[in-house]
């Protein structure tokens, strides 16, 4: 009959059928079918639909018969909407448009009806985040042409979900009280382009944008309680799932400060201290009673534990020790909280003895079995050992960093925990970087990079501070306060809480290098005014006697460094010390600071120091007017620093460019050298250079090693390892024969060039 109508059958011919979805009659279906696998010249047909049409769709695809617009390929482009927009004679700003975009996903009739109502209006920008349901609006348009057409089974669903970013099939049954709710989600999607399927396997829909809001338009007209039913129920379900976060954020969304208690109490902080969450919306604290049952209780201070700022943890955490000392708690789960609770109020107050009480209970387990309650939740261990060896950081209690970080990195990998896993390997950058191991900090950095690509996950604060302090070290002045300036500190469970002054350091040290004293002094006297963990106190207390001492008040510099005497961070200030009687011209004090660097093996002594150390020896030898013993030293601090820490260089070189004029050769390798100066051979010998000794030291040559930065005595050495005298002996001079070293001092100084301490 068609065809009949049709004056040239082989002349091209166009049929357009519009609403293809109402079409169900079988005769019509298999009318269209023969009219396709006929296959007649010229013949187009264009079915419009909402949803596929009930015809044999796969074979067309593989006759290769068909081609698909689908609902991503219709939406607009931003150029397009401007396009509409242009037309109507709407003008928005920028972030007004980049909103209308988000809200109607692209939805041409949903731009369309938008530029429509715009058009012609003073302020159309107040229209792109209004709701209206009045003739004309694009709410008219969905609440007529789509939710009134709807049966009312699918309605109550879609109304009664609306709140969840995400819905499924089981946790709409949960919410709605209804069964079924996948299918219906699943014939929602194929005949409802506003119900989107999140996941190939269609067991994840979200709601287009502006439909969404429409339908909690409609959830919210109703009774008030009834929303908070509702979202009590979705807590409830995403409890018993286990998924705490979730059951914490609707728990709160509910208002509901028992059930928020309780979730927080048997696991909650756990679930969000290891995936690092923020909890900061929730209004823990007006919502949580105070006081009543043990659960309620070790609620509260879980939600103190999250909300205490610097000032108020060890208030905190006093009030709970006292506390949990008058009560037996059985629940391994409730110990397990309330022990975590401590460590994260404990890392706040910068109290290192009960991070370490706290994260002992932790790793040690509440059961027979070993773990307890830690075993629920994958990453746990990795996280608390994380907290534990940045505590130990902070405090000078280097010893075991290295180890703690270690275990933590084989634990967030076993429990494939990759969020853990690269913070734990940026932290390892970061302390590289802070020892100057430039090569073992790039390691971690590119294996954390890597990592953090493969993942799509966030580049963590910590490794981008790692970054700007070895780009500071190497002589770039500019680009560590540009890089610094930029990172965002999260307020997430876990953050460390040293992350603030760490970057605030991070900056002042930057601005020091360009002489910008003003700004360098407000960011440390902000420092000194929080809490602040020792060794960045006394990183800190350097940079204000270095401030000090530039500006002509030596004096007051030594007087801020003295509370540091005979402490384990006289070796962290003694340089700033000495540079401060230098200023005074009481070289016999300088020369003694500089000594008890250079001669006293300690944890707090990395390269960087070192290299400065024999930079201000140096300066004191030619203040003497050695010249010869200033060269020395001069070569040897260039050796140390193997072209690799170049700040402190930058920073004297004005003092010995007459002793550089008369040497040449000396000149062509000091670090930093201005371009165009030629680079002569290395002053390292060769057997330095390579990363690898050509015969490695065993693990047990390693752990005796390190202890000998210590003070400790060979006896004390074996006593610490349960060794025999002679069997530290025996280990000593394989350690001396491999590192080409007669003395353990030179042994230690080696060590550190190679990076193996």
């Amino acid at each position: 009959m068609l065809f009949s109508q049709v004056a040239d059958p082989q002349a091209p011919l166009l049929v357009v059928i519009d609403d293809a979805h109402v079409l169900t009659h079988p005769d019509v279906l298999e009318g269209l079918d023969n009219l396709v696998r006929a296959r007649q010249p010229g013949l187009r047909l264009v079915l419009a639909s909402r949803s596929d049409p009930l015809l044999p769709l796969h074979r067309y695809r593989l006759a290769g018969q068909m081609l698909e617009l689908r609902a991503a390929d219709l939406a607009m482009t931003s150029a397009e909407i401007r396009e509409v927009l242009a037309v109507h004679g709407v003008k928005l700003a920028e972030r007004d448009f980049a909103l209308l975009a988000a809200r109607t996903e692209g939805w041409a009739a949903g731009v369309k009806l938008s530029a429509m109502r715009m058009e012609g209006t003073e302020q159309p920008a107040s229209f792109v985040t209004q709701l209206a349901l009045d003739p004309g609006s694009v709410g008219e348009y969905l609440v007529d042409e789509v939710l009134r057409r709807l049966p009312e089974s699918q309605r109550q669903l879609m109304i009664e979900t609306s709140f969840l970013d995400e819905v499924t099939g089981p946790i709409a049954d949960a919410v709605t009280g209804m069964t079924g709710c996948g299918e219906i989600l699943a014939e929602l999607a194929h005949t409802n382009s506003f119900v989107i399927p999140l996941d190939p396997a269609q067991s994840r829909y979200r709601y287009h944008q502006l439909f969404r809001e429409i339908l909690r338009y409609m959830l919210q007209r109703g009774e008030g309680h009834a929303e908070r039913r509702l979202k009590e129920r979705a807590a409830s379900w995403f409890e018993a799932s286990g998924d705490l976060s979730s059951a914490a954020h609707w728990a709160a969304e509910a208002g509901d400060g028992y059930r928020l208690a309780s979730v927080l109490a048997k696991g909650g902080l756990a679930h969000a201290f290891v995936r690092r969450q923020d909890l900061s919306g929730l209004a823990l604290r007006e919502l949580i009673p105070q006081g009543g049952a043990v659960e309620a209780v070790i609620g509260r201070a879980a939600a103190e534990a999250v909300c205490a700022g610097p000032r108020g943890a060890a208030g905190e955490l006093e009030r709970l020790r006292a506390w949990r000392a008058g009560q037996e708690l059985t629940d391994a789960d409730l110990r397990a909280t309330c022990d975590l609770s401590e460590l994260i109020l404990a890392q706040k107050a910068c109290d290192d003895a009960a991070v370490d009480i706290a994260a002992g209970r932790l790793l040690g387990g509440y059961d027979e079995g070993g773990k307890g309650s830690i075993s629920r939740f994958p990453g746990l261990r990795a996280a608390v050992m994380l907290a534990q060896a940045s505590t130990h950081l902070w405090h000078g209690r280097h010893e075991d960093v290295g180890a703690l970080l270690e275990a933590a990195l084989a634990d967030a990998r076993h429990d494939d925990q990759d969020g853990l896993e690269l913070e734990v390997l940026a932290m390892m950058a970061y302390v590289d970087s802070f020892w100057s191991r430039t090569w073992h900090a790039s390691h971690a950095e590119k294996q954390a990079e890597a990592l953090r690509v493969a993942k799509s996950l966030g580049s963590p604060p910590i490794l981008e501070v790692a970054a700007a302090i070895r780009a500071l070290i190497s002589g770039s002045l500019a680009g560590p306060a540009r890089m610094l300036r930029r990172i965002v500190l999260p307020d997430v469970v876990g953050s460390d809480p040293a992350l603030e002054p760490i970057l605030a350091l991070g900056h002042a040290s930057a601005l020091l290098a360009l002489a910008r004293y003003k700004e360098v002094r407000a960011i440390l006297h902000e420092v000194a005014a929080r809490p602040t963990p020792p060794l960045l106190a006394a990183h800190r207390d350097c940079m204000l006697a270095d401030l000090e001492t530039s500006q002509g008040r030596a004096r007051a510099a030594l007087a801020n460094l003295e509370k540091y005497n005979g402490t384990e961070f006289s070796t962290v200030i003694a340089v700033a010390a000495a540079r401060a009687h230098l200023a005074l011209n009481d070289t016999q004090s300088a020369r003694a600071c500089v000594r008890s660097v250079l001669s006293t093996p300690s944890p707090q002594t990395s390269r960087f120091t070192l290299v400065e150390a024999m930079l201000c020896e140096a300066r004191i030898e030619l203040a003497t007017g050695d010249a010869g013993r200033t060269l020395e030293i001069l070569i040897r601090a260039i050796e140390v620093a193997r072209g690799e820490i170049v700040l402190p260089f930058l920073r004297v070189k004005d003092t010995y460019d007459d002793l550089l004029a008369r040497h040449p050769d000396v000149a062509a390798r000091w670090p930093g050298a201005p371009p165009g100066r030629t680079q002569g051979p290395p002053l390292v010998p060769a057997q330095w250079q390579a990363r690898d000794l050509a015969e490695p030291l065993t693990q047990r040559e390693l752990t005796v090693l390190r202890l000998l930065v210590t003070s400790m005595s060979i006896g004390e050495i074996a006593d610490e390892l349960c060794l025999s005298v002679n069997t530290v002996k025996t280990h000593l001079a394989a350690i001396y024969r491999k590192l080409l070293a007669s003395h353990r001092r030179e042994a230690v100084l080696r060590a550190r060039q190679l990076e193996l301490i």
